[in-house]
């Protein structure tokens, strides 16, 4: 059976990570991983002593929060976006999990 996910090298907070992602899908990815990026940057710069998991936490509140603010009709907050986001959350984590074991460990910078 062959796949029609791309492998992706994205970097967040100075940490590498593979994911699959469909070829349709990778600037989309990409960009969010920019802006991931540049969100865990703006905790770290405050001076915190938070380690990166501490952050990413800090950060998915954050979003969710500005998420769950907007008017549905905005793209805001509803039953179905959290039912949407927990399985982009399973998602992620499953294409996490098989990078890191076809690639070995993440890869550092």
């Amino acid at each position: 059976m062959t796949s029609d996910n791309d492998s992706v090298l994205l970097t967040i907070l100075n940490k590498s990570y593979w994911v699959n992602c469909p070829p349709e899908e990778r600037s989309s990815l990409l960009e969010s991983a920019r802006y991931l990026d540049e969100r865990m940057y703006r905790i770290q710069r405050r001076g915190s002593k938070l380690d990166r998991e501490q952050i990413a936490v800090m950060v998915a509140l954050n979003i969710t929060h500005e998420l769950l603010k907007k008017p549905a009709a905005e793209g805001g907050g509803s039953l179905l976006d959290d039912v949407r986001l927990a399985q982009l959350e399973d998602k992620l984590n499953h294409a996490l999990g098989k990078e890191e074991a076809k690639h070995g460990q993440t890869a550092e910078n």
